[in-house]
């Protein structure tokens, strides 16, 4: 997992009229020679009028080319305060753009207790407009139900992800469900799925409506979803926000929030079961994170490879705060069976405090030492990961927790040897200077600074390579 990256600033949202966005995960459409369409949901102020709002760009920069169209999703029925939109799915066939679009139905008059429903809309390609066709998934409680409990129903708005089933191709939406307990408590899924055959979809879609969607629940896919029960295929691991699910190289890729402050990454063979354990991707204490949107580096973008961006909404602040939101993105990279070259993990030095990483060099800091990582998983290695302090200690540990949610995960750096390794190579031991709180890696056990008490080591991190 590679640094964070600014995509979108807060003044280039505020050049180009976006005020609230974006509110929604991404939908992205590649248009070739390295230009793409992003859509997501965008609002003047914090509530309604909603709109859709389309920019051109690329990876690098979502909004080079400005912003293409921004219109209210039609057809909305009465009832809703907010309608928003953003993943989508293109029919390279015949050129059908659907979008997931994500309404909400208040309670009262306090805009944070609603009520969610996953609808279906078709985005025209040449206008960016979007009209509604139908309500494809519900919670399983129902809206009265909630309603006296006051318990907030977000089904966020997924991607679509496409698995295919022996010969039969799907439209796969994930979200947390809700039920109502025994005593009328609201209780949530970790995650639960549901879907619909493609080919009815599309053809739905063609005639200005939707087709049947179903959950899965009891190992098979019979729950109706419009307020049918769900099975919980992540039992036991809930998520502070809605995830971000895509399909690439025959598994399943979930990016998803256990908390506003970090995101982790599992994955499943056939997209229902399996799911491995969830491995943290970052961690940024002092900022909110959101609306996790997967995209592939290259081809289509709900279909990543082996390297992948995941780009997501931050609030520069410990709550949502538009006035302080960006856009960010983080390279994603799966090694394993990828072969392994050397990556250089340097020790760089302002004169007072330090940095290791194998990133750029920070300004004003010059390189004070130079060894060799691997760059993917060999035997007899083991990962190490670049965290953080507070905002100025920066530290290497072996674990990807970076040992504790008080500390960023800032990146994965590399792998490192456990042993002596048969080339050329010298052990890097972590050192801490304890009042200034300062990191820093030494070849010697006694981290330069021997009989000085306010120097420690802790601990030997491995052996890396000198070239």
């Amino acid at each position: 997992m590679g640094p964070a990256r600014e995509v979108v600033s807060v003044a280039d949202r505020a050049r180009l009229g976006l005020d609230v966005w974006p509110d929604t995960a991404l939908g992205v459409l590649n248009d070739g020679g390295g230009k793409y369409r992003f859509f997501a949901t965008g609002t003047p102020g914090s509530r309604p009028p909603q709109k859709v709002i389309v920019t051109s760009g690329t990876l690098n920069d979502p909004v080079a080319g400005g912003v293409r169209s921004t219109q209210a999703v039609a057809g909305i029925p009465s009832g809703y305060d907010y309608a928003g939109g953003g993943p989508v799915f293109r029919d390279t066939r015949s050129g059908q753009v659907l979008e997931m679009l994500h309404l909400e139905r208040p309670y009262g008059n306090d805009p944070s207790k609603f009520y969610t429903e996953l609808h279906l809309g078709r985005v025209d390609p040449k206008t960016g407009k979007v009209v509604r066709l139908g309500e494809i998934v519900r919670p399983h409680v129902d809206f009265a139900t909630a309603k006296r409990t006051q318990a907030t129903i977000d089904l966020g708005a997924p991607s679509f992800s496409v698995t295919k089933v022996g010969t039969t191709s799907y439209l796969y939406v994930y979200f947390a469900d809700a039920s109502a307990d025994g005593s009328g408590r609201i209780v949530f899924t970790g995650l639960s799925v549901a879907r619909a055959p493609l080919a009815s979809v599309l053809a739905a879609a063609k005639r200005g409506k939707v087709t049947a969607w179903h959950k899965y629940a009891g190992g098979k896919w019979t729950q109706p979803a419009l307020g049918g029960a769900s099975a919980d295929i992540n039992a036991g691991r809930p998520m502070a926000w809605a995830p971000d699910v895509a399909r690439g190289n025959g598994r399943t890729i979930m990016v998803a929030g256990e908390s506003p402050h970090e995101m982790v990454l599992s994955t499943s063979t056939n997209g229902v079961s399996g799911w491995s354990a969830r491995h943290p991707l970052w961690r940024d204490p002092d900022s909110f994170d959101a609306y996790p949107t997967i995209v592939a580096a290259s081809g289509a973008p709900n279909a990543p490879g082996t390297t992948f961006f995941v780009h997501y909404t931050q609030w520069q602040s410990a709550t949502p705060d538009w006035s302080k939101a960006r856009l960010m993105r983080r390279t994603v990279r799966c090694t394993k069976g990828t072969p392994a070259t050397a990556t250089a993990l340097v020790r760089y030095s302002n004169g007072t405090r330090h940095q290791v990483t194998t990133g750029p060099a920070p300004a004003g800091y010059h390189e004070e030492g130079r060894w060799y990582l691997r760059s993917a998983q060999e035997p007899g290695t083991v990962p190490l990961y670049g965290c953080r302090n507070g905002q100025d200690d920066q530290f290497l540990y072996k674990e990807a927790d970076c040992g504790g949610s008080q500390y960023a995960i800032v990146q994965t750096e590399g792998w490192i040897h456990t042993t002596r390794p048969a080339g050329p190579s010298v052990p890097l031991y972590r050192c801490h200077i304890a009042g200034i709180g300062d990191h820093f890696v030494s070849v010697r056990a006694d981290c330069e600074a021997p009989g000085n008490a306010s120097v420690t080591q802790e601990g030997l991190l491995g052996y890396a390579l000198t070239r």
